[in-house]
């Protein structure tokens, strides 16, 4: 195996200037070991594949972009996190309330769909074995097995990842999944036996997983969910949005921002959000050649940005 020659600092930047990108100087040397070589350079090197190389001329533009990034990150931070929350109080709202016992065997029992059984008992046991898992690291499951009671749903949903609840609503009866679903906004005529609400939450744990920890996100690279046509439709149709095809950054906050003004979040946080987003990109524009912003901002259309913040303010 070939071992890579560059050792240091000195030697990355020599290189990086032999690839036509300027970089020079002390202050220089020292952001590029803050971001890191392989996170920061070579990480957004390119949009989305790495066939599609972003042309930087000049450390400072390549810079403009990681902070435009670090800063999308930063904004979404906070309304992903209490975005994680309310998915999970108003699904295991629904589930409970439907179930009457806040017991996950009840729930088994009495609220999944044991027409497909193999799929049930696969996904309880993986909730189960989840669970378990999590006992060195969290009190509450420290709490119940310590003392040998059994833990209920409202600390199971507590303790898991949205991938996992997207699992357990993937096989609840659709009656239930229909119940929790117009908690979110989501119309039933265009949500057959409850299948839109499991892939909202998928599309949104890729991007909290992302900004969760540090990946790129500014071109959408990070997304690993297949999303339907049922989905974008019925997104486009509730905000008023075209083109929505849910492959980028802007379509995802799109998604956030239908679902926080569903589930009840105050209307202040969402508009600051959104004009977060616009500062971001502004500041972008002034910092770098027309044609790298064009490459970098992919996506992110006039119409729907303004489409956006009429659906917010309305």
């Amino acid at each position: 195996m070939k071992t890579r020659n560059f050792q240091t600092y000195n030697s990355l930047m020599k290189h990086m200037r032999s690839n036509g990108i300027q970089i020079n100087g002390s202050q220089q040397k020292v952001r590029l070991k803050t971001i890191g070589y392989y996170h920061g350079y070579k990480g957004y090197r390119f949009f989305r594949k790495s066939e599609n190389l972003i042309r930087y001329e000049s450390f400072a533009q390549l810079d403009a972009v990681i902070e435009f990034d670090e800063s999308l990150k930063a904004l979404l931070y906070s309304p992903l996190m209490q975005l994680e929350t309310a998915i999970k109080s108003y699904v295991c709202d629904a589930i409970v309330t439907s179930v009457g016992s806040s017991s996950f065997a009840e729930v088994f029992k009495k609220g999944f769909d044991l027409s497909d059984k193999g799929q049930c008992y696969r996904t309880r046991d993986s909730i189960n074995a989840s669970i378990t898992k999590r006992y060195q690291s969290s009190q509450i499951v420290q709490h119940y097995y310590n003392q040998d009671k059994i833990i209920p749903v409202w600390a199971i949903f507590e303790e898991l990842m949205l991938g996992d609840i997207s699992s357990i609503i993937d096989v609840l009866d659709p009656r239930i999944k229909l119940q929790a679903s117009s908690s979110f906004g989501i119309p039933q005529g265009m949500n057959t036996n409850g299948i839109l609400l499991p892939k909202i939450i998928l599309a949104v744990k890729d991007l909290r997983n992302a900004i969760a920890h540090n990946k790129v996100v500014f071109d959408g690279r990070y997304i690993e969910f297949k999303k339907r046509e049922s989905l974008t439709r019925m997104l486009s149709m509730e905000t008023g949005i075209s083109s929505i095809t849910l492959d980028g950054l802007l379509d995802d906050i799109i998604l956030v921002s239908f679902l926080m003004k569903n589930l009840g979040f105050r209307k202040d946080i969402i508009k600051k959000t959104y004009s977060s987003l616009v500062n971001e990109l502004k500041k972008l524009k002034q910092r770098i050649p027309n044609r790298l912003y064009q490459q970098v901002t992919q996506g992110v259309t006039k119409n729907k940005l303004e489409g956006l913040k009429v659906y917010i303010w309305k």
